[in-house]
């Protein structure tokens, strides 16, 4: 019987609180005005690669979502360098920030079903 609550999803768990403390408090870029949530994060079963996937809160829609994506997978190595010194992992993954659009997928199909 395996178990419900592997190693993995309990990395990735902790990833997700420690990147979005990260980016909340720690990354001072002046380019990123907006507010990003870390919604997932999927961590390979080596645990040599993360998935990271953000929605952004952008009442301006100033910022495009590509522009901050390329800033935040540029600044990678800082992040990574901040969750070693949270983190006690033999390996820190190699992280990739996504974003995640399923809040406005999931919008557009309660309208649809509004409609009918």
């Amino acid at each position: 019987m395996e178990k419900s609550f592997n190693r993995s999803m309990r990395i990735a768990q902790e990833l997700q609180k420690n990147i979005s403390m990260i980016i909340q408090f720690s990354l001072k870029d002046p380019r990123i005005m907006t507010m990003i949530t870390v919604s997932q994060v999927q961590v390979s079963k080596d645990l040599s690669h993360a998935q990271v996937f953000l929605s952004f809160f952008d009442k301006n829609k100033k910022m495009n979502i590509k522009e901050i994506l390329i800033i935040l997978n540029n600044s990678t190595g800082y992040i990574r360098k901040l969750l070693c010194k949270k983190m006690r992992l033999r390996i820190m993954p190699i992280i990739v920030f996504c974003y995640d659009d399923t809040l406005l997928k999931g919008n557009k199909i309660s309208l649809l079903l509004k409609k009918n």
